[in-house]
């Protein structure tokens, strides 16, 4: 039996909001991971971003959080 593959993922993040928002609002991050054959078989992927609202500090912020979905579903790369 062939192993089964990976189509798409979801990855949902979180985090504390900016200063400008109420004290104890939360802020909320969607990045989906699609491909056109589904992502084991392109071995990449698109990404989509869902959210009312991100802050971030730097352009960093956002690597760290792509580095961090890429190391979970392309290990193999890294190498």
């Amino acid at each position: 039996m062939d192993k089964p593959l990976l189509e798409e993922a979801t990855f949902n993040f979180s985090q504390e909001g900016n200063c400008l928002n109420n004290i104890d609002a939360a802020e909320f991050l969607k990045i989906e991971c699609l491909a056109s054959l589904g992502i084991d078989r392109d071995e990449r992927c698109f990404y989509v971003l869902k959210t009312e609202g991100w802050s971030i500090d730097n352009v960093g912020e956002l690597q760290e959080l792509f580095d961090r979905i890429h190391k979970t579903l392309f290990p193999k790369q890294l190498k």
